[in-house]
């Protein structure tokens, strides 16, 4: 036990020299730029003043507004863990450290061919949440909370699968379908927001369930040809009922591991393509417009509602798509049957999107890192630590995310205060 509370301290520590290394390093920044021509500083009437700093130069990123973004997720994940370690020491201290440096090695860095396969199995799961946390974020960039995220992704499982297993298509075909089927339901609630104010909070709860049970009451009274009796209404494995329906593997399979599929690249792919929308384009302007202040959207001549109706209707066809990445790689078959609750991955998705900052860049990496644990804590222990822990710890990383903000606020408070102090020794020291 007393080494265990040694070590957490030195975790402590580390991260507090951490944090002091990074605001160092941005107080040098700060002060070279300060004596450079590109750095112009604006000090306005209100009491307020702020750092203006050319768009050519490098070094701005590291005081940035995403710099700070980036710091602060750090910081959130680095607690989580911490915390999450500390529980494990309270449930059993003799095997603490061995089961969380288990969790987060995911069983990658112990090397040999279970390491490759490991790691392709991680970014399998990857690539769906990817999806899952664009959605989130599209939706939220636009002032709309999707809730119904998971009805989203059942339909897409199920457009996909209609479409491999019942016609028997290829899976570029599946790919699209589930696009299409994604955003006609995801649509929905958007149109009952737009045209009747419905809280799409609410009608999204509503319409998880109605997918759900639509889905399976489907495959169990129409679509039997799609799911095996035999194996409790399990839908057929794509790889052998139709091969050409799976998502290529480039013929890496057999050197890279059975769960080696483009479905990763496919994701990321889809990432910079919602970056790009909502960073470089108008409607993506449009669409943050009406997020920040819809009645000025309308007095703009923006068309606020069709705007909701666009943003729920691509959010709904990214959570589809990430349903159909996952399902179209033989991962898992869906069970139509015992099916009586909706899957866990696309409330993950939330998970990953506010995890990320609502960055459509920043949901990668915190995808990875969510699919990383999670496949991690599968290899604990379970008669000493149950796999639910690593649910623990990224709900507990969520729980430091939602303080981000504040956090955010804070340092840029003391940044400033320090920045004022540092003019007026300037100004006193020129007079």
């Amino acid at each position: 036990m007393g080494i265990a509370i040694v070590f957490v301290v030195i975790m402590i520590a580390i991260c507090a020299i951490s944090l002091l290394f990074i605001k160092k390093y941005n107080d040098k920044i700060v002060s070279t730029l300060s004596s450079s021509k590109d750095f112009k500083k604006e000090i306005s009437t209100n009491k307020s003043k702020k750092i203006i700093i050319n768009k050519d130069n490098f070094k701005r990123m590291f005081i940035s507004d995403g710099a700070y973004k980036l710091y602060a997720s750090l910081a959130c994940i680095l607690a989580g863990l911490i915390l999450g370690l500390i529980i494990l020491i309270c449930m059993n201290p003799s095997n603490a450290f061995y089961e969380f440096f288990v969790m987060l090695s995911g069983n990658v860095l112990n090397g040999g061919p279970s390491a490759i396969k490991n790691l392709f199995a991680i970014l399998a799961k990857t690539a769906p949440l990817i999806c899952v946390g664009l959605s989130v974020i599209f939706s939220y960039k636009s002032g709309m909370f999707n809730i119904g995220v998971a009805g989203q992704y059942v339909i897409g499982m199920f457009g996909a699968l209609i479409f491999a297993l019942q016609f028997k298509c290829p899976w570029y075909v599946c790919l699209l379908m589930s696009f299409v089927f994604g955003a006609i339901y995801g649509s929905i609630p958007g149109l009952l927001k737009a045209k009747f104010n419905v809280n799409e909070v609410i009608s999204g709860i509503m319409l998880n369930w109605i997918a759900l049970f639509f889905v399976n009451y489907s495959f169990q009274t129409y679509l039997k040809g799609c799911v095996d009796i035999r194996q409790g209404m399990k839908t057929y494995r794509i790889t052998s009922f139709n091969p050409s329906a799976k998502l290529p593997d480039l013929g890496l399979s057999s050197q890279l591991g059975s769960y080696f599929t483009i479905a990763i690249f496919i994701a990321i792919l889809l990432a910079i393509v919602c970056w790009f929308i909502l960073s470089k384009t108008t409607l993506g302007y449009q669409l943050k417009a009406s997020g920040f202040n819809k009645d000025a959207t309308k007095y703009a001549g923006m068309k606020e509602k069709r705007n909701i109706v666009i943003s729920m209707a691509i959010s709904g066809a990214l959570a589809a798509v990430g349903a159909a990445l996952y399902y179209l790689a033989d991962l898992e078959q869906w069970q139509a049957q015992l099916s009586n609750s909706l899957p866990a991955l696309p409330w993950n998705g939330i998970v990953v999107a506010f995890l990320a900052q609502i960055n459509p860049i920043g949901v990668i990496f915190a995808s990875l890192f969510t699919a990383w644990i999670s496949h991690g804590a599968g290899f604990m222990t379970q008669i000493i630590f149950p796999n639910e822990i690593s649910s623990l710890i990224t709900g507990i990383i969520v729980y430091f995310s939602g303080l981000t903000i504040f956090a955010i606020k804070i340092f840029k408070n003391i940044r400033q205060k320090r920045f004022n102090k540092k003019q007026k020794k300037i100004v006193k020291e020129g007079k």
